[in-house]
């Protein structure tokens, strides 16, 4: 259907912005990020998603990267998770900050985006095991002592993606992990 979506916003509602394009203007909900970054007069780019229910308003949703429309798709096929609270999942936590809260499996985090109670949540924890990627699979030696330094779990699953861990000892593990956590990488 439609697929992307690039002109200009020409306003900004509460929820939402109006892009021109062409002749025509389109109304496109959007998450916060995306809200907070554009102002009237920017040129954007959106990968979009047009839900067309049953009964009501045709719906545009834009996403600034193809991984948040996928993102968005995926949430939508979980029961009892609609359009709108995919939306605001996607605008409180970034990809990555929700691999690490599914990893974790924290509830407390994911039941604090509004729209959310502790039900849902664990069943949005439990739906989307293994269905987004994994950040890093983080021994559990290695885990223990971080956690221990004060670190917390969704911190070190972030913070650690994409960091090769093999072949290393618990110490030099728990160096690199250090570095990396606090920032001072050499």
């Amino acid at each position: 259907m439609v697929d992307l979506v690039r002109g200009t916003v020409v306003y900004k509602y509460p929820d939402s912005i109006s892009v021109l394009c062409g002749s025509f203007a389109l109304r496109v909900f959007v998450p916060l990020r995306v809200l907070t970054e554009v102002k009237e007069g920017d040129t954007v780019e959106l990968f979009t998603k047009l839900i067309l229910p049953p009964e009501g308003t045709p719906t545009l949703y834009g996403f600034k990267t193809l991984g948040e429309r996928s993102l968005f798709e995926t949430l939508l096929k979980i029961p009892k998770v609609g359009a709108k609270v995919a939306m605001s999942i996607i605008s409180h936590f970034s990809k990555e900050e929700l691999e690490a809260i599914v990893s974790a499996g924290d509830v407390k985090a994911l039941s604090s985006v509004p729209g959310l109670g502790k039900k849902l949540s664990e069943r949005i924890i439990l739906e989307l095991r293994g269905k987004l990627e994994r950040s890093v699979e983080v021994p559990e030696e290695l885990m223990e002592v971080l956690l221990s330094l004060g670190y917390s779990k969704k911190e070190i699953v972030v913070k650690l993606k994409g960091v090769n861990l093999s072949g290393l000892t618990l110490e030099e593990a728990v160096k690199l992990a250090v570095q990396k956590l606090s920032g001072r990488e050499t």
